[in-house]
Formats: C-alpha cells, structure tokens, sequence
C-alpha cells in the first residue's frame, strides 16, 4: 500500500497508521523531512508551538488547539476537524464510541487502549511531534502525542516502540493530507483503527 493510499482512504488499520508512522520517519532521515515540535511546561497548560516552516506551523497549531480542546472536553472545536455526520452523532452521546475513544476509557470496548483525553491530562509532560513529507507533490502530516517525560524523541519514531503495548497507552497519532493549502483528515486522532501490530 502506498503513502497516498494511507492517507486517503478512511478505512486504514492502525497497523497502516505504524507503517506510515514509521515510513514518514524514514523520508525524514533519508530524503529530509520538515519536522517541529511542540510541548507543554505544564500540565494543562497552552502548548507553545516552535515551527521550522509554514506547513509544520499550521500542522502544530491544529495539535496545539485539538490538545486545548480534548482536555476543556470542547466537542465543537473538535468538530471542526470531523465533518462526518455520523462521528458527529457519536460525539454528542456520552455512550457513543468517538465519545468514549477521545473522553471515557472505562467505556472504550474491547480495547486495552485508554481515552486521548486521559493521555493527555495525566501527561507530566506533554509533546507533539509534527512531520511533514511530500509524496508525489502532495504534503502529508503526521502528528505524534506523548508523554516527553516517558518517552524519547528517538523510541517514538521505533518499530519496537511502535507495535508495543506502551505505545497504544501512551501515544496518540493524527494523519493529515495538505489540499488547497490547508491540512485536512477525515477523523479525530486516528479513530477507527486498528491496534497497531498482532501480538
């Protein structure tokens, strides 16, 4: 499966999500990747983004303000990522599954995962990482959530760390595609994906 396939169909695998992770990782070792990162002094707190470029910029500033909006449980902001109808109509139920992947671990079934909001809220530290790779003429984004005070820069882009346990805690990812010069996704932080490997 290509890098624009992964970005353009809704129905990718979190198993998907890891190989793009890892392979946007590789473009930026190999052929140059713009890259920026943002954290929070404190917990809570606005993050400051530190961009490298326009595109990394606007990149961090969608994860700064999705971070403000998940721990306000600030579902209209939110949804101005989301335009699907019926994501829309998950949100606003406290049952429903979008509902309980980004608020209520304790109503995620099945899943050994916990809530985005509790990732972020419990961070003593928390990180985004901004990727940014051009395939075929077209920007792809890749933001990367984490605990700084847990985990590396270097464990974070690591396909051992990638397929672990650890990872499907502790880290939260976002894929975007640039259209019109503007970022665009088609779900919140990856939702309705897959775990990341087969154990």
């Amino acid at each position: 499966m290509s890098l624009k396939q992964l970005f353009l169909d809704r129905s990718f695998s979190r198993g998907s999500i890891v190989f793009s992770a890892i392979l946007i990782a590789g473009c930026c070792n190999f052929a140059g990747c713009k890259k920026g990162v943002a954290s929070a002094t404190q917990k809570n707190q606005p993050l400051a983004a530190k961009p490298q470029d326009p595109a990394t910029r606007d990149l961090l500033a969608i994860g700064d303000r999705a971070t403000t909006a998940i721990v306000a449980r600030d579902t209209n902001t939110l949804l101005d990522y989301d335009h699907d109808p019926d994501d829309a109509a998950s949100l606003e139920s406290k049952s429903g599954d979008l509902y309980c992947y980004l608020f209520g671990s304790n109503c995620i079934q099945g899943s050994k995962g916990r809530a985005i909001y509790d990732l972020f809220s419990t961070a003593r530290k928390l990180g985004i990482d901004a990727s940014v790779t051009n395939v075929d003429g077209k920007n792809y984004g890749l933001l990367m959530f984490y605990d700084k005070s847990q985990i590396s820069g270097t464990e974070l882009y690591s396909p051992d760390f990638l397929c672990s346990e650890k990872a499907l805690r502790e880290t939260a990812s976002w894929h975007f595609i640039m259209k019109d010069g503007k970022w665009t996704t088609t779900t919140l932080f990856d939702y309705k994906t897959d775990k990341p490997c087969k154990t």
